[in-house]
Formats: C-alpha cells, structure tokens, sequence
C-alpha cells in the first residue's frame, strides 16, 4: 500500500497536467495561444515546428519557416516564389539569410553586392549600376539605348540616347525621320526645324503643350511643371496639379511611398495595412511597433514584447452579428442568453471573474476562489496542494496555459521545466554546462552535434565554429547575419560588402572613397569565461563626437567576485580615429573592458578596446544575471 505521503506526490504529479478540459464546444476551439496551432488535428508550438501544406516539420535548434512544402531556416536561407496564373512554383536559396536578400525569379540574391536583369542575377560593376537587358551597365559613364538595349560610353552628362547611338544635347539634336532617330548639328537647319518638337528627353506639359528639359529620367509632367517622382509627389487640388516633397503631410496622404524614420526614407509599400515603424514598415495585422530606448523596433504580433506594450492582443475587425433569437444580447462579437450564460465583456464584478487568452476570441467566466485562470484555460484550484508545501489559500501561478510551481520549476515562455536551470527560449538548461549554448533563444548541445565548444559561438541564433574559413559573422545592434566568407568582402554592421564598391566609414557604408576599416559589434554571448568573468565596465553612450564618446550610468562589475559598483560621471573615451572605431548610439549601452582605472573627468584612448552589446536579453538586468550566473562562485 502507498505511503500517504507517496500517495499525495503521486496526486501532485498528475494533477499539474492541464488540458484545458473545462472548455467544451466553441470555447474549447477558442482556447488556443497565439504560439499553438495544429496540423492534420495534431497541436504543436510554432517555435518548436512548422506546419507546411499539412506536414509538421520538428526544428528544436532552428526557426523553420515554409517555402511551399519544403521547410528551411531563413537565418540562412531564402525562399523565392514565382506565381504565374495560378500556379505558383518556390525554390530555396541556401546560403544567404532572408535578412539581406532580395529574388530574382526563384534564386535569391544579395542586392547590396549584385543586380537582378531580367531574371539574371550579375556582380554589380558600381555601386549604382543600373540594368541594360540581361547586363548592368555604369550610369554615370554609359548609357543604355536602342529598342536592342545597347550599352554605350557616355563622355560627359550631357550625352543622352538618340536611336542607338549617343548625342551631346548642348551641340547636337535628334529628331525623327522616316520612323527612325537621327543626330545632327545644333545650329543645322534640320534642327532649326525640330528645335520646337518633343522628343522624350524634353517632355510636352500642361495644357498649353509646353517644352520642358528633364534634368533626370525620373521627372515627368504635373501640371505646366515638371516634378522628380523620387523626391516629391504630384496631386490634385481643386482643377490644379500641385507638387510638394515626398515627405510632405500632403504627399504621404496621396502616396503608396511613405516617407518613414528620422531621414525621411521613401519606402514601398506592399499592401495598405503598412506603415512606418522607425526607418523601415511594419504589417499592422501581423506586427507591433514598439520603442526601446531611442529605436522604434517591430516584431510579430504574437510576441510577449507585442503583447506587452499593445496591453491586449491585436485582434482582426469583424462585423457584430445581428442577435434576433428571443432574450439574446450581443456580447462582443457573438450572442448570448443571459439566462444561461454570463458576457465577460461587462465589469467583473464577484465572485466571478473572466478568463481569457491573448488570442482568445470568447473568455470564459470562473470563480477565482476555486479555479485557476492560466491565459483562458480554466483549471481546477487545488488548495490542499499549496497546505502540502505549507502555502496558504490557493497559491497555484501559471506558466502559459499550466500551472507550475515556483519553487521547483522554472517557466520558460510558457513551459515549465525544473528549477535550478536557465531559460533559453522555451528550454531550460544548465547555464554553467560549457556544452550548452544558448544562442538567442536556441539552444544548443555540443556534444549531440559533435562539437567541442572552444570556437563555437553564436550569430544571431546560428551556432557557428569562429575558426572556420567557410563563414564569418557580421553584427550590427539590431541583427546578426551568417554569410559563407568570400575574397574581398568586409563586414559593415550586419551587412557583408564588396570592397571594391563599397567603403564602410563609422558602420555607413558608402561607395569607395575613402579606406576604412570594417565595422563590427561583438557578442557579449561570445565572450569566453576568463574574458567574461573578469573585472568590466558597463556604460549607456550619452553623446559621440569625431573626437570622443561620453558615457553615463557606468558600473564597474567583476563577474567572478559577483560585484557592482558605480562610478563617479562622466566618462569620457577618445576615440583615435572616428571613421575606423565601432558605431557607439547614443542611448544604448554596451560593455566594455579596460586595462586602466577609469578617473572621473580624464579621458582615455580605447585603440585596443573591445564594445560589446548584448544580442541575447532584453534588458541590462537580463544581462548582468547572466554575467553572475555564469560566473560568480559562491
């Protein structure tokens, strides 16, 4: 026979499994989180698998996303799609991260290094290189003309195309004769004659047919005037044709352009529910935009950061049905019978309360006196549980749609897992483990891949060997991206460019002018223990200039002793050379180590320092456990 005491253990075990079983009919289809979906009726976590076209697809140490029914990893791969009447066909690139790239046709490419030609992916010959045909060609230098599409040497800006071969505007014109482009002398009479034509360069505006020069292709006719469509936009007032810059109230009202971020940064939209988020667009029906520090930041509307910064989630408009059944009211968006039910939306008043989820469309109504609530899965409470370990009243805390124990387990984004552990993601593991790596949310087990650990590090959630030749990370404060390594290449930020058409000047990119080193953010994740855990400092930016960074809010903190200390302000680092040094935002903090003792008001020269952010946590807090936890020995 049980012990009472094994009895009770054995009860506790079983009774910490929450189904949701309380939900039945529609409320229990309802009963979903935004992270559990299911394929072919199996539920599954869609950070764990992926369901394509009906397969589920397992990816426990990658992100997987669909590309038709094939699954990859968009950290390091692409999916292209080409949709022609209604068949639509897809093709994985591997190799270059959805991040950086752009389609041609159904391979990807990175378009900061290469052009797409009429479906031909080609090196770009300069950084602004323009398509002729199925071949890029040099705009400054040559020109693309003929119904052939020829690339034609250009001697200075004042040549432009006439037919297939190039005239010089200043001392030649091109007119038509016998459906064909010819050139001749400004001051011949055949000019004379054609002096008052259109041709294309010289557009024929408003209602009076005027003749006006284009400065650039891109100026067409608005009104009686001529307006660049990348720089303004031209509308309608009244019965007048008006123009105004692009990133003007008017035009961004008129425009699919919006002008979006501190530089005013013309943006395509690709469907109306776009908008600005900082200096790039975010889906209002999929993603939030949200601010952290200084930088406006988007992520997908199911997300704990999304969720909490919008205090409820984001749900689709849909229309009120029409509640014409006997005794029915509207409650939300469905009908109910008082009688029978109770509508949640109303003030909760005792002793019943709402439950609901952050994707629930329908709450349920529960007694919070004898039933536990976890994100709108209701549960019996279990009182006699919380006396067992000596907790008083109904003391059961929720982790997602279970209910856990504080005191033995750990919740990690909705799932519980023993204490005494850290959470990666939604796994936990040993944080001292050097065979554990915990890669934004990844985690990692070297010895079940084969590897060591020694020069294994992260980028972004890619665990990767830093020694290797194949491939080299590039780090920015917003993102890390693998790329395979090539001859020639640099990293400037999160971008991997070509040094022969781009100069990277304090992480700006710019075509070449000028040498500069490249520009790259370190891991704090990356640090190996004796670096980690020895005597740094931590420090938000509050100014850079060409000469200096200023810093406030610095701590001194040693990972091995458990230690912090703040240091008198402020602090000043000068810089030796601004246009090589690591880009330092004002606002954001980051780490760093330094040989000297750091003197109120004296500045100090960081040639050999190293800045280092944090990619993996959210919060200097996050990161300064895990320095301690990681290092500190009691």
């Amino acid at each position: 026979m049980l012990s009472l005491w094994a009895f009770r253990l054995v009860w506790l075990i079983c009774s910490l499994v929450n189904v949701c079983e309380f939900a039945t009919g529609a409320d229990a289809a309802s009963k979903k989180d935004c992270y559990r979906k299911t394929c072919m009726s199996t539920e599954y976590d869609t950070r764990e698998a992926v369901c394509c076209e009906n397969q589920l697809h397992q990816g426990a140490e990658a992100e997987l996303s669909c590309c038709g029914q094939e699954v990859f990893n968009p950290a390091v791969a692409t999916c292209c799609k080409v949709k022609h009447e209604n068949i639509t066909t897809v093709n994985i690139t591997q190799g270059i991260s959805k991040t950086v790239s752009d389609c041609c046709g159904l391979k990807a490419f990175n378009s900061l290094n290469e052009i797409c030609c009429q479906s031909t992916i080609i090196v770009r010959p300069v950084p602004n290189a323009q398509c002729c045909g199925k071949v890029a060609f040099d705009e400054e230098k040559q020109l693309c003309c003929g119904p052939n599409e020829t690339v034609l040497t250009r001697k200075s800006p004042d040549e432009q195309c006439c037919g297939h071969e190039v005239y010089n505007t200043k001392t030649e014109c091109c007119y038509e004769a016998d459906d064909v482009l010819k050139k001749e002398p400004i001051f011949s009479q055949r000019c004379s004659k054609e002096s008052v034509a259109f041709d294309e360069e010289k557009p024929c505006c408003g209602p009076n047919e005027t003749v006006l020069i284009r400065k650039s292709p891109d100026e067409q006719c608005c009104g009686h005037e001529l307006y660049n469509t990348k720089t303004e936009c031209c509308f309608q007032e009244g019965d007048v044709l008006k123009k105004e810059p692009i990133c003007s109230q008017r035009c961004s009202k008129e425009s699919e352009k919006p002008c979006c971020g501190p530089n005013e940064t013309v943006l395509i939209r690709k469907s109306p529910d776009e908008q600005c988020c900082g200096h790039e667009l975010y889906n209002t029906k999929t993603e939030c935009c949200f601010q952290e520090g200084d930088v406006l930041k988007k992520e997908p509307i199911c997300s704990q950061r999304c969720s909490k910064e919008s205090g409820a989630q984001q749900q689709k408009p849909s229309s009120k049905p029409n509640c014409t059944k006997p005794q029915t009211h509207l409650c939300g968006s469905s009908c109910y019978n008082p009688n029978e039910f109770r509508c949640c939306e109303r003030n909760q008043t005792e002793p019943h309360w709402c439950c609901a989820g952050q994707c629930d469309a329908v709450p349920t109504v529960y007694n919070p006196r004898t039933h536990v609530c976890c994100d709108g899965c209701v549960s019996d409470g279990k009182p006699w549980i919380d006396q067992f370990h000596g907790l008083p009243g109904l003391e059961q805390h929720c982790c997602g749609r279970e209910v856990y124990r504080p005191d033995t387990e750990i919740c990690c984004d909705g799932h519980r897992e023993k204490i005494h552990l850290k959470c990666c993601g939604i796994k936990a593991y040993d944080i001292k483990d050097p065979q554990m790596k915990c890669c934004a949310g990844r985690l990692y087990n070297l010895t079940s891949i084969g590897e060591q650990g020694h020069d294994e590090q992260c980028c972004g959630s890619i665990l990767h060997n830093s020694s290797s030749v194949k491939s080299v990370c590039c780090s920015s404060e917003d993102n890390e991206v693998l790329y395979p390594i090539k001859t020639g290449f640099g990293c400037c930020g999160h971008l991997y460019y070509n040094s022969t058409l781009w100069s990277c000047c304090a992480g700006k990119l710019s075509p070449v002018s000028q040498l500069c080193a490249e520009s790259r953010l370190l891991s704090l994740n990356n640090l190996n223990e004796t670096d980690l855990c020895k005597e740094m400092y931590i420090g938000t930016v509050e100014s850079v200039s060409l000469v200096t960074v200023v810093f406030r809010n610095v701590l001194k903190i040693h990972g091995r002793n458990g230690t912090v200390k703040p240091l008198a302000l402020p602090r000043f680092l000068k810089i030796p050379d601004h246009y090589n040094s690591t880009k330092l935002i004002p606002g954001k903090t980051y780490f760093f180590h330094d040989s000297t003792k750091l003197i109120p008001g004296k500045t100090y020269v960081f040639n050999d320092l190293n800045f280092f952010a944090d990619f993996k946590h959210h919060s200097d807090l996050q990161s300064l456990d895990f320095i301690f936890s990681k290092c500190y020995e009691q």
